[in-house]
């Protein structure tokens, strides 16, 4: 098996949780308002 670099790992990992924390913002948002189009400009576009 090769080993993974550790600084790709890392990458990979504050990557993935950065994208997983933006879904999640994002469903919280349309379970109280209900309107995605609102949630979704307010979670995913902005950094």
């Amino acid at each position: 098996m090769k080993k993974i670099n550790p600084f790709v790992a890392a990458a990979i990992i504050i990557i993935g949780g950065f994208f997983a924390f933006k879904m999640m913002s994002f469903l919280g948002c349309y379970v109280r308002i209900e309107d995605a189009n609102t949630c979704w400009s307010l979670t995913i576009f902005k950094l």
